[in-house]
């Protein structure tokens, strides 16, 4: 092999993430530990929309109900 066509080969491992560059290391991995870290990085991103998806329906809620319950105390008082 010549000189770039070992860059183009360790181009590609970068690329394909068969190898994880580090800093100045290089790392091997597997395609199926690779695999399963992207997963688990969904899932943690998914419960994370999740709970902010909950909080901020929560949220509204809570502002309707105190609007609701305003608009009620100022339809008694009249």
């Amino acid at each position: 092999m010549t000189n770039g066509s070992v860059q183009w080969f360790l181009d590609q491992l970068i690329e394909h993430r068969i190898i994880i560059v580090d800093k100045t290391t290089y790392q091997v991995k597997y395609k199926h530990e690779i695999l399963l870290e992207q997963a688990k990085e969904m899932e943690i991103a998914g419960k994370e929309m999740s709970y902010a998806d909950g909080y901020a329906e929560g949220y509204k809620r809570a502002l309707g109900l105190i609007k609701w319950n305003i608009e009620n105390q100022l339809n008694k008082d009249e």
